[in-house]
């Protein structure tokens, strides 16, 4: 009898399927699938026809819709859920730094210096040695500079981005090469940062940067391509079916453009045009026509979002601040940290491209950044248009409630709370401001829709999976600190993997075609080596991927 009854319901999921009468391409089965829609919604199996996910459902009935083409997975108990939604994510410069300085793994100066050295030992013909990663906790000051990066001062330019992008080190030939002397001096958003006798450290803060590293060479247009290769099978290793770029030019629509054009795209990109003060009409009005012309009918590839910068970083004391820095005086210039736009300026921005469909992205670390974002679009009626605040690293208790009520999605990393890498960020913020850093749990109870990614290559890690660690326990990897680090804004497994995968969908308008594993949705999944929803919260980061399945295809199985 069960047999038949199973062999019934089949024949009625078979007879259901509207689109073509052929058998699943791809079967998935004895295994622990979570469709994204609640916290139990488990089933054991699911088929998928080309691109699209056909039925889900038990084991036996699922198997009985397999055709003699249809290739049949035992997983034999692994755990599947909808891929992850990186949905803010800097990728073609994290692609490129897969070819330069990666010192994102380095976790003392030690480990870091060794890396540059051997990177330029490696390739004597490079003329600018580049790349990024290193932490401010390498460095008592939080920065470095001449007299601790002194093994870099070679006949060669150094430039290196710290981790986040906000800062770097130029070593004495990049200094020379770019003209700054004791007497240089910045005026804008950003510092060169100079010793107590008025000499350059090396250290340049935000746009500052720019006066060294516009003098590196710039890539081609297939060197690009070259590195985004690089950057999706990575991305694939770890589990990534759709990214959401968080800045970027025309230049970055037209290198995924491209690889889609070749068939080569193994994950669904939305772009983002970055904005600037200064950016002009004809800028708007081209980036408006792109919306248009790119559309949202294309699983693909979608370009209907704008990114804004409003403050900088809490390490860098740029990020804008209600109240003072703790760790420098009231009377310094950057105690109130920086804003990167004049506020008639923003909220005219935001005016001018929220009335032309734009989903709108501002980068907002410090709470006095968060709450001009939020004035900016509660001043454009912001509810159902899921405009998003990136980062909201630490936030006034009185604004965690508006982004509910104005339908404003926090955007946030997880891997950037991770403990161990707060040291600098927590001396600066203060104590009395810390119950409010990285406040999800906060944000969460207050109604709001959390969106996680993980801003790479500003971040120690691109992996997921760490950053759910860190959502889950407040606690790195190793285990510091024991009891969490402002553990009371601890997330569940559910919560931080829903911030992961449909969050992202819904954030970019399209829950309706991924981010869950349901009939009818995309057959983006991944399958892994564990089961995060039941193992011990700390095991979380011992997990692997053992498959990444992008619109039906394997695009990554672990040997």
């Amino acid at each position: 009898m069960k047999t038949l009854f199973h062999f019934i319901l089949a024949l009625a999921l078979f007879s259901s399927c509207k689109t073509s009468t052929d058998p699943p391409t791809l079967i998935l089965t004895n295994g622990k699938i979570w469709t994204g829609e609640s916290d139990s919604s488990f089933v054991e199996a699911i088929a998928i026809r080309g691109n699209t996910i056909l039925e889900t459902g038990d084991s036996e009935s699922i198997s009985a819709l397999a055709g003699s083409e249809t290739e049949v997975i035992d997983l034999q108990g692994k755990l599947v859920t909808a891929g992850f939604n990186d949905a803010h994510i800097h990728f073609l410069g994290g692609s490129m730094g897969l070819t330069q300085v990666e010192l994102s793994a380095a976790e003392t100066f030690k480990e870091a210096m060794t890396s540059i050295l051997q990177f330029i030992e490696s390739n004597p013909d490079k003329p600018w040695i580049t790349g990024r990663g290193w932490q401010y906790t390498f460095f008592e000051s939080g920065l470095p500079d001449h007299e601790s990066m002194k093994a870099l001062d070679i006949d060669r330019p150094v430039f290196i981005r710290a981790y986040d992008g906000h800062s770097a080190y130029a070593n004495p030939k990049a200094l020379e090469l770019a003209g700054i002397t004791p007497k240089t001096t910045f005026e804008g958003f950003g510092e060169i940062v100079k010793d107590s006798k008025g000499n350059p450290t090396g250290a340049l803060k935000e746009n500052a940067m720019g006066l060294v590293g516009d003098l590196v060479p710039e890539t081609s247009f297939e060197d690009q391509l070259n590195a985004l290769r690089k950057g999706m099978a990575y991305a694939a290793s770890l589990g990534i079916t759709s990214i959401q770029n968080a800045s970027g030019s025309e230049n970055d629509l037209r290198l995924f453009q491209k690889l889609h054009e070749n068939g080569e795209l193994t994950l669904r990109y939305a772009a983002a045009f970055s904005v600037q003060e200064k950016t002009s009409d004809a800028d708007l009005a081209r980036f408006s026509f792109l919306k248009d012309s790119v559309g949202t009918a294309n699983p693909w590839i979608r370009a209907d979002a704008i990114k804004f910068m409003i403050d900088g970083v809490i390490e860098g004391h740029t990020g804008a601040m209600l109240e003072p820095y703790f760790d420098i005086p009231n009377d310094d210039p950057l105690a109130l940290g920086q804003l990167n736009f004049t506020l008639p300026r923003y909220q005219e921005l935001v005016k001018i491209l929220d009335a032309k469909g734009f989903r709108l992205y501002t980068h907002a670390i410090g709470d006095r950044g968060v709450r001009e974002v939020l004035n900016a679009y509660e001043l454009v009626n912001s509810n159902g248009k899921r405009h998003r605040i990136e980062h909201i690293e630490t936030i006034h208790p009185d604004d965690i409630a508006r982004f509910a009520k104005a339908g404003i999605l926090p955007s946030m990393e997880p891997i950037h709370a991770e403990p161990g890498t707060t040291t600098v960020w927590s001396k600066a913020v203060g104590e009395e401001r810390l119950p409010y850093s990285f406040a999800w749990r906060s944000l969460l109870d207050a109604g709001a829709e959390l969106v996680f990614s993980s801003d790479w290559p500003a971040c120690i890690s691109l992996d997921p999976i760490r950053g759910i660690h860190d959502a889950v326990n407040r606690r790195n990897p190793k285990g510091y600190p024991e009891t969490g680090w402002i553990p009371q804004e601890k997330i569940t497994i559910y919560e931080a993997m829903k911030a992961y995968t449909s969050m992202g969908a819904y954030s970019s308008f399209e829950e309706e075609r991924k981010g869950f594993l349901k009939k009818g949705h995309l057959a983006d999944l991944v399958v892994f080596s564990q089961d995060l929803f039941s193992i011990d919260p700390m095991k979380i980061d011992e997990t692997e991927i053992e498959m990444t399945v992008v619109d039906g295809k394997k695009v990554f199985e672990r040997k």
